[in-house]
């Protein structure tokens, strides 16, 4: 194959702080309707809309997970958190309350997902960020993407009704995921193994 070498893209603009986590809240939203209709050209198209899908589960869940940590360097950067509710709400008259911002902490997700616990190998970042020797090793029972999904959407809804800016720079579907029923994918093959979903279109 040949590529285009004067070929450029790029992802939308995002204009804020809030626009940036809309985006990755879209994007998780889409890969979940994707994985749910289960039609592809190919098995490297399905492989790509689970990393996908678990890219932005992470960073979600890292968003509304413990408190951010420093990275130092030339290039130092700080995370975007839920812990930093002025990024989202300037105005302190329109912030949420600190209950109702509380509530929108869910360190036990990060727990669950990516932190070192009694289960390494459910580690989003061995399987996507790096080169691991754990891709050799089969996730038992593979990925459980209904059920992530389900575990998220919530806290994901909640926050976006908080924000006093929804506007988005990008188009968005008219179909939107409302509940996803419990199902796994198969990280290993790449297999939908059982994943269903009921849309609002239904």
């Amino acid at each position: 194959m040949v590529v285009d070498m004067t070929f450029v893209d790029s992802r939308p603009p995002k204009l804020s702080h809030a626009q940036t986590v809309l985006y990755e809240i879209d994007l998780l939203r889409h890969t979940a309707e994707s994985l749910a209709a289960g039609k592809w050209k190919n098995d490297i198209d399905r492989w790509i809309c689970l990393e996908s899908f678990l890219l932005h589960f992470r960073n979600l869940i890292e968003f509304f997970g413990p408190l951010p940590r420093t990275r130092n360097g030339p290039n130092q950067t700080r995370n975007l958190s839920i812990h930093s509710p002025h990024q989202f709400w300037p105005d302190e008259s329109t912030r949420p309350s600190a209950t109702a911002l509380n509530a929108l902490c869910r360190i036990d997700l990060w727990e669950k997902y990516e932190n070192d616990n009694d289960y390494p190998q459910q580690r989003i970042s061995r399987y996507l960020q790096h080169c691991t020797e754990m891709r050799v090793e089969p996730l038992e029972g593979g990925w459980r993407v209904g059920l992530m999904y389900n575990e998220i959407k919530d806290l994901l809804d909640t926050f976006e009704n908080l924000l006093p800016d929804k506007t988005r720079p990008w188009t968005t579907s008219a179909l939107t995921v409302r509940s996803v029923v419990d199902g796994s994918v198969s990280v290993g093959t790449g297999t939908v193994e059982s994943f269903n979903v009921f849309s609002d279109a239904e």
